[in-house]
């Protein structure tokens, strides 16, 4: 595995600077209060995962070196969310649906400020690079074992695909940082699969996640974070009710089995890792526009 620095100067990347990851997250909360003023005035909802549950909860806000805010929505609601800036904030944000003819292969929706630019080396491919947080879609699990176990059989097929065919299209970027004998593995998988485009695999891809509709069925999940299908299965009358949480003072939801699922992931959460261990993000281009403060 190489070390960050070896990764940027493969790449030509740069490595975010503390002031730069200070100034992102002004930026990042833009966006933020327009997401919750948008879910507040329609009714709809989100919470903090990952990273930024853990933000939440420890610091009250932002992970210091972290250099994104993860959320995730039903996908009901995210698919009234996408309607809605869409036709009302499409001067301010876009926002990427998996289903949407140009979807570069994403399966993960991310909202985007315009006039803004922060493209890292998995968005070495798009054209628009703005600033962004991530939506993860919280899915209707069935209730029927048979079914649950079909359609997440089906999922890990079509998301194990989808990554081999990303591969295989960023064969020449990700080669120089991936070795091993998996990611070649994976590459001629893929190679074998681009007889289909990459963005109807992530159609496809997308429609098994979604497959169910039972919005009153007893689990949910999110299939497409990192511990895929049968990893992200919850109660629904647990990570469907939420709790308060103050994010940079400003009120945020987590799920009610917040301790559980964060325990999952990452053991001890409360503690932080060693200054070693902290990620440290690179990007191919940064820019705030007009957004930049200037000191």
């Amino acid at each position: 595995k190489m070390r960050l620095g070896e990764v940027a100067k493969t790449l030509n990347q740069q490595v975010l600077s503390e002031k730069e990851i200070e100034e992102l997250h002004q930026v990042l909360l833009i966006i933020l209060d327009d997401l919750i003023k948008i879910c507040e005035c329609y009714d709809l909802h989100f919470i903090l995962i990952g990273g930024s549950a853990i933000g939440a909860l420890r610091d009250k806000g932002f992970i210091a070196w972290d250099d994104d805010i993860d959320i995730a929505m039903p996908r009901k609601d995210f698919e009234k969310l996408y309607k809605i800036v869409q036709t009302q904030y499409s001067t301010k944000y876009s926002i990427l649906h998996p289903q949407a003819k140009e979807n570069y292969g994403r399966i993960l929706p991310k909202i985007r400020l315009k006039g803004t630019l922060y493209k890292t080396i998995l968005e070495y491919d798009l054209e628009e690079s703005g600033i962004f947080i991530d939506i993860y879609t919280i899915e209707n699990i069935p209730d029927l074992c048979w079914k649950r176990l079909s359609q997440g059989i089906i999922c890990m097929f079509m998301g194990f695909s989808l990554s081999c065919r990303r591969i295989a299209k960023g064969y020449d970027v990700f080669r120089k940082y991936q070795k091993g004998v998996g990611f070649k593995i994976k590459a001629v998988i893929g190679l074998l699969l681009s007889v289909v485009s990459i963005e109807q695999w992530a159609k496809w891809t997308d429609y098994w996640y979604s497959r169910c509709k039972n919005e009153n069925s007893k689990y949910v999940g999110i299939p497409s974070d990192d511990f895929h299908y049968f990893g992200e299965i919850y109660a629904r009358s647990e990570f469907c009710n939420y709790e308060t949480v103050d994010f940079e003072n400003r009120s945020c939801w987590i799920p009610s089995n917040y301790d559980f699922y964060l325990k999952r992931r990452y053991g001890n959460y409360m503690q932080p890792p060693a200054v070693e261990n902290h990620d440290r993000n690179c990007y191919l281009a940064y820019d705030l526009g007009k957004y930049k403060k200037e000191n």
